[in-house]
């Protein structure tokens, strides 16, 4: 399923419900974005911020973008941006972009999809959408993401009473997994000794989707003030149609 081309990735996601693009970060950049991951995994640890989870075992660190300039230069990626937009839609937005660290002893989170928020019948189209950024290899040992392929094209989340077999997503460090919202996934099991398995996720939704996070909050003003104009609309800080107005806006900054 890796592959480098775009018309397979798009192809891979209308049938499966995910793609790997292979490659898609160089080891260079891995290095450097699994090297600050678990700086501030372990400085979030020693001053009580954290959020571990799992027996200790997994830990996420969120709001990246307020944690260092490489992380605001992965949510626009432009090969990523385009299959959002094939999956989304113009003019989606950046709903959260955090971090998933996978530790030995981890079990497997309960299988979700992450447009569970919406109540079925879901609509035939995605409302979210995911990157999983890989910085090392995943594998079925090391808590690789499980899905279930196809599940994309129901109408609704997981029944818990009667799940389904999954099967590890893997590849090697540098991999771009990207998943519509729809499909049915959970965290795997570490079941290594001292493998910890690092990955970035960017998550994306449509324009009319609360996003997870609340930007207006908790963006750093510099993080704002450096911010591309493709970076602000993602955040939010354009209107949309009739949503997000301002009293006092220019007629000329509306868009319909």
């Amino acid at each position: 399923m890796l592959t480098t081309d775009y018309d397979r990735a798009k192809a891979d996601l209308d049938q499966h419900g995910y793609c790997l693009i292979e490659g898609a970060l160089p080891p260079d950049r891995v290095a450097a974005l699994r090297a600050r991951l678990i700086e501030l995994a372990e400085a979030e640890i020693a001053d009580g911020t954290d959020y571990v989870y799992d027996g200790g075992a997994n830990q996420r660190v969120w709001t990246l973008l307020n944690k260092g300039e490489m992380f605001e230069e992965l949510a626009p990626d432009a090969l990523i941006l385009r299959l959002m937009g094939h999956l989304l839609g113009p003019d989606f937005l950046l709903s959260n972009i955090d971090a998933n660290i996978a530790g030995p002893g981890g079990t497997p989170m309960f299988m979700h999809a992450d447009e569970s928020f919406v109540p079925p019948p879901w609509p035939p189209y995605p409302l979210v959408a995911n990157v999983m950024w890989m910085l090392d290899d995943f594998t079925p040992e090391n808590g690789a993401t499980r899905i279930v392929p196809g599940t994309h094209r129901l109408d609704h989340g997981p029944d818990w009473s009667n799940l389904p077999d999954t099967e590890p997503v893997c590849g090697p460090a540098g991999t771009a997994f990207v998943f519509e919202g729809r499909l049915w996934h959970q965290t795997g099991a570490n079941v290594t000794k001292d493998e910890r398995r690092h990955g970035i996720l960017a998550y994306y939704c449509r324009p009319f989707i609360r996003q997870q996070e609340n930007w207006f909050v908790s963006l750093s003003p510099e993080v704002l003030e450096r911010a591309t104009p493709a970076l602000r609309h993602m955040l939010g800080w354009d209107h949309y149609l009739s949503l997000g107005m301002i009293d006092g806006m220019p007629r000329e900054g509306m868009r319909y």
